[in-house]
């Protein structure tokens, strides 16, 4: 084996070539320990040459990813081959760190991770930003243009008009961050009159099956092997790195409601960002005081359809299709949220307007009088040690999933109060059709 050490900055690229057999890792290790200094913050292994990689080699890899994860520094790869990546999937190893299939897209992936790195080091020296209901800290993470892809048509679900042909599956990779109606099985007839709310984040899809139960279902898989999907009859996924990470503090111990907090991020989106248009889609970690949530009650198909032909939200109807708290559900617990939203008061004219009204149903007797329609699900875990300045969010979202106690997934109300988050929010350039 073939190994080739070019180092640009603090990032290092590993380019191996040959057989990284148990002999080879051996001659890898002692590359390692000579090039892999303190100081290097981004480590890329290039795979292109390599015909055949071993479990001994894997290891050494895996040992990269703890030292680089102990100083909050990352690790990818790029270019493997079929074998490669075969039995990587098979050891369950491509959950760990990102593969790319260029050598660019795994080196813009480690300068973005060094550059934000870097903020999040400046943390003393960035502005609270006072807000109406707390403060915030800001750190830039990506120029990346935002983007939130529609699978179905909310009007579906509030009409219970789904049907067999019109549920869509994807992958957990293809829904790292989005909410809707969904499920998982095999057949059809295993979900199809039980589907309810979902959310996949932090690697998880959990979903509140309409089966009387009122028990949430889930599933953290270890690698994304394809085989396992999620089956949706209506998801929203944000597709593309956030913009920006706010850490937020409210000036009230018990919180301020979610609907303050997107008020806010509305208001300096529209003095702030050129990049704004009225739409932002987040994923959030936050202590959450009070939790407010509603859940859908049965499955929207066009079998359960009520004989009226109204909504389900509609006067006669709403009582049997949804239930909705007045009281709060959960208190002092630890929330992972994804969640769109758009300000009526921003011309939205700019969006595609059917894609616009296949996520918002925009018709006057669901807008009249407000200023800002949202869609929020939540993850809730028991309380988790909530860090003392802003960190990676992905990171922070792992670590909820890894060690907090599973509760609950609901639908969340817009007076749910949050108290600190960590939010990463994405300014949509665009609303468009999941054509995956």
């Amino acid at each position: 084996m073939k190994i080739a050490a070019t180092r640009t900055g603090k990032l290092m690229i590993l380019a191996l070539e040959g057989r990284v057999d148990a002999f080879a890792a051996k001659n890898l290790q002692d590359t390692v320990n000579q090039k892999l200094t303190p100081d290097i913050e981004a480590v890329i292994f290039d795979l292109k040459g390599v015909s055949y990689i071993s479990s001994a080699g894997l290891r050494i890899i895996v040992s990269v990813v703890k030292r680089m994860k102990n100083n909050e520094g990352s690790v990818a790869l790029c270019r493997a081959g079929r074998f490669c990546r075969d039995v990587m999937d098979t050891a369950g190893f491509l959950s760990l760190l990102p593969v790319f299939d260029t050598l660019e897209q795994a080196v813009a992936f480690g300068v973005q991770c060094i550059q934000e790195k870097e903020h999040l080091q400046n943390w003393e020296q960035l502005e609270n930003i006072l807000l109406s209901c707390g403060k915030a800290k800001i750190i830039p993470v990506s120029p990346e243009k935002g983007e939130a892809l529609v699978t179905g048509d909310i009007k579906d679900v509030l009409y219970s008009r789904v049907t067999r042909e019109k549920i869509f599956s994807k992958t957990f990779s293809e829904a790292e961050y989005s909410i809707g109606l969904g499920a998982l099985g095999d057949d059809v007839d295993d979900y199809y009159t039980v589907m309810g709310e979902m959310i996949t984040i932090g690697g998880t899809m959990v979903w509140l099956p309409t089966d009387g139960n009122d028990t949430p279902d889930f599933l953290i898989p270890k690698a994304d092997t394809g085989k396992i999907k999620v089956r949706t009859g209506f998801n929203v996924s944000l597709n593309g790195k956030f913009n920006e990470l706010f850490y937020f503090v409210s000036d009230d111990p018990q919180g301020v409601s979610l609907g303050e907090i997107y008020g806010e991020l509305f208001r300096l989106a529209s003095i702030r960002r050129p990049d704004y248009k009225g739409a932002i889609g987040l994923a959030a970690c936050a202590r959450m005081p009070a939790v407010f949530g509603s859940g859908i009650l049965k499955s929207p198909v066009r079998e359960f359809a009520p004989a009226n032909g109204r909504m389900i939200t509609d006067g006669e109807n709403v009582e049997q299709w949804l239930e909705s708290d007045k009281e709060p559900r959960h208190t002092g617990v630890t929330g992972l949220i994804c969640g769109i939203g758009v300000s009526l008061q921003a011309d939205l004219s700019v969006f595609d307007q059917d894609i616009l009204n296949r996520i918002f149903y925009l018709h006057p007797a669901n807008t009249g009088g407000k200023s800002q329609m949202l869609h929020n699900h939540g993850v809730l875990f028991s309380p988790q040690p909530f860090p003392g300045r802003a960190v990676n969010l992905e990171k922070q979202i792992d670590r909820v999933v890894e060690r907090g106690d599973f509760i609950d997934m609901r639908h969340l109300l817009d007076a749910s109060t949050v108290e600190r988050a960590l939010i990463g929010v994405s300014y949509l350039q665009e609303l468009r059709q999941d054509n995956t």
